[in-house]
């Protein structure tokens, strides 16, 4: 199998080439170029043509990277602060359910008049 995957990858690699040279050989005329302060001539079409692709390759990537960098943040921001509830939520599950622990029949001095409605009596 692996030796399958290596003549895929040299077919790959020799099917490239030749369509590169056929494009090559397709765009040879010249083309005069003007930019805003610079003037090429006679530049060949060939490679104005893979120039405007690898511009809008490496304008098309650094974009990517730029969401990709802000998205990884953003991602970062809500596990942090889904890790910090879960922490919250474990130490709200550890509370006691009542301040202190009252004895059974004695008197409670800090006793609300509403916690005698929650033992039944």
């Amino acid at each position: 199998m692996h030796w399958a995957r290596r003549f895929l990858l040299l077919a790959l690699i020799a099917a490239l080439l030749v369509a590169a040279h056929f494009f090559v050989k397709r765009h040879q005329q010249t083309v005069d170029l003007d930019f805003v302060w610079i003037r090429a001539e006679a530049v060949e079409l060939w490679v104005v043509l893979l120039g405007a692709f690898a511009g809008g390759l490496v304008l098309a990537s650094a974009l990517a990277i730029y969401r990709g960098a802000k998205l990884r943040l953003l991602t970062r921001r809500y596990r942090k602060a889904a890790r910090d509830l879960g922490v919250e939520v474990h130490e709200l599950r550890n509370l006691p359910l009542a301040p202190h622990a009252v004895e059974p029949g004695g008197a409670d001095d800090s006793a609300t008049p509403l916690d005698g409605l929650e033992r039944g009596s």
